[in-house]
């Protein structure tokens, strides 16, 4: 079944393409694996290609089929928006290409998936763009014009093929017959082409909220619900009540550390042993209003003792956790836990919103104890609501109108590497994660790097509309180092060349006395608790700052991060 997308929303997609840095395919590939999404609702996409693999010179005039697939896996979680994904998806199909020599009988040998007869390894759907069409061929005075004839039996569940024409994108779908009816096909084109309009239109916008169905499908689909709600009330109606017996306690009691904080809210089980995953799965709306209120929750005394357990109780808060965060170790089966921020026992990690240095943070952050230290190791937690009220009234207003610079120098052999924050060694790679995250970046002699990123230091809560102080400027502000560090390190590399600082929006210092002032609010205000062996942490990112103290014997705390925000969320 052929379709056409029109000319004006094929040159739409070619200039949000260019704007991005990726190919028309690569954009393509992106939407249509957020329409599987959305059919789905599986974060993990896999979809198939194919490629020419005529890659070397020798190979050009030989005849032959050279043919090979490649496996495009994407995890589509967290919710990106389109212009995330398809960041995503770029450095997916450019891995791809780097290895587009490993035949793929070669990948299913090593692999060793499941087999069966009527199923293509690895992957069912196949998405193809040809980018060589088949010119016409004249023979003497006769012009020949190829015709597709359609006596293939479909190989793949789905196969797409686009082609780019002067008449705009084109392209046609081949489909297993046993798995999807004409009229499916039909509607998943005018879903696709539905969603490429919403994208070009707003690409910022996160892939569970672009449009997708027409306005006819929304009217039925509201109807429909409207009916099953109407059928579910009558069957309501019409059960006769029941006498049934309740525990005479409620399942959880909540109280505080201390009778006077009002963070964390504390809650455990009353007497009777719950299963915390469930429990919470079916209190979301409590959870979420107290977190609100409170700023952070202590779950003590559930009986959750693997990375696995906590992963099942947080999925149950927040069903979209991250699988992709930073280089941090992963734990449990899933990869959306991983292991607390590896720095030396004997020193204190200072108080941080978590990644508010970036353009993306998480809003909610799970901690759970594996094992609690022999001695020290808590996580103080501060209100930044509190912190934001404490400061000085000319220090809050200096804070909103210049906002932050976050300078960072990535020398070799030193701190972090540009290669392994950026996960890549090609240096267009990240001039473009810059320039789409809003970094200025400048190249240094010795295969160095320097990066400016402008953030706030105080914002408004997008869902209780309360400013917080919200930043990192302990963690990188330099008078924050212990004094021999700070020494030896203006002594060697000069403030301009220190591997992290920061400084007021417009590039001018801010003043120890500054930071003196905001080191005295932390510290009248930080609340800390032991840690015991199965608690678990959740915190609102941007009401509740957190830090590390120093720790003596063994110390296991591991984390699940969820809700990405970005700054063009507040």
């Amino acid at each position: 079944q052929s379709f056409t997308l029109s000319t004006n929303l094929s040159a739409q997609l070619k200039t949000l393409s260019r704007q991005e840095g990726a190919t028309l395919f690569m954009t393509l590939l992106a939407a249509f694996q957020t329409l599987l999404y959305r059919y789905t609702n599986q974060n993990d996409i896999v979809v198939g290609t194919d490629v020419a693999n005529r890659n070397r010179s020798e190979i050009e005039p030989l005849i032959g089929f050279f043919v090979n697939l490649l496996v495009l896996r994407t995890n589509l979680s967290g919710n990106p928006s389109f212009r995330e994904l398809l960041g995503k998806v770029r450095e997916v199909t450019l891995g791809a290409y780097a290895h587009q020599d490993l035949p793929f009988a070669k990948l299913v040998e090593v692999l060793q998936p499941a087999r069966t007869s009527s199923h293509t390894p690895l992957f069912q759907v196949l998405f193809v763009m040809q980018n060589a069409p088949i010119p016409a061929l004249e023979l003497s005075d006769l012009t020949l014009t190829p015709v597709d004839i359609n006596t293939e039996n479909a190989k793949f569940d789905w196969v797409v093929f686009i082609e780019e024409t002067e008449l705009g994108i084109v392209g046609y779908w081949k489909y297993n017959r046993a798995v999807f009816e004409q009229e499916a096909i039909a509607r998943f084109f005018h879903h696709f082409e539905t969603l490429l309009s919403s994208i070009v239109k707003n690409p910022d916008t996160r892939i569970d909220t672009l449009e997708m169905l027409s306005e006819s499908e929304k009217q039925k689909h509201i109807a429909e619900q409207t009916q099953r709600q109407k059928a579910s009330f009558n069957k309501f109606k019409a059960i006769k009540p029941k006498a049934i017996s309740l525990p005479q306690k409620p399942l959880i009691k909540t109280s505080f550390i201390q009778p006077e904080q009002s963070l964390p809210l504390v809650i455990e089980p009353d007497s009777i042993e719950i299963d915390l995953a469930d429990w919470a799965s079916s209190h979301r709306e409590l959870i979420e209003t107290n977190l609100l209120k409170h700023g952070a929750i202590l779950f003590r005394g559930f009986n959750i003792n693997s990375a696995a357990e906590f992963e099942n109780v947080a999925n149950a808060i927040h069903p979209n956790l991250f699988s992709e965060y930073g280089d941090l170790p992963r734990e449990g089966v899933s990869g959306k836990v991983y292991g607390s921020t590896p720095y030396p026992a004997d020193k204190a990690i200072l108080f941080h919103n978590e990644s508010s240095h970036l353009h993306r943070w998480p809003l909610k952050i799970w901690f759970f104890c594996i094992q609690p230290a022999q001695q020290g190791g808590e996580t103080p937690i501060i209100d930044c609501r509190k912190v934001y009220q404490r400061l000085n009234p000319k220090l809050r207003e200096k804070f909103e109108q210049k906002q932050l610079m976050y300078v960072r120098n990535y020398i070799e052999g030193l701190d972090v590497s540009w290669q392994d924050f950026f996960h890549t060694t090609n240096k267009a790679e990240v001039e473009n994660y810059c320039r789409q995250a809003e970094i200025e970046f400048e190249w240094l002699e010795n295969n160095g790097l320097k990066t400016r990123k402008i953030c706030p230091a105080v914002a408004q809560h997008p869902k209780t509309g309360e400013l917080v102080f919200f930043n990192q400027i302990q963690l990188h502000h330099v008078s924050c180092l212990d004094s021999a560090v700070q020494k030896s390190l203006l002594s060697v590399f000069g403030e301009d060349k220190l591997p992290r600082n920061v400084y007021y929006g417009d590039g001018t210092r801010i003043e120890d006395s500054v930071m003196e002032e905001i080191e005295s609010i932390y510290q009248e205000y930080q609340i800390s608790f032991r840690w015991q062996k199965g608690d678990i942490l959740m915190l609102d990112n941007m009401l509740t700052a957190h830090s590390r103290n120093p720790y003596v014997g063994s110390r296991k705390i591991v984390v699940a991060l969820g809700e990405l925000m970005a700054n063009a969320d507040i």
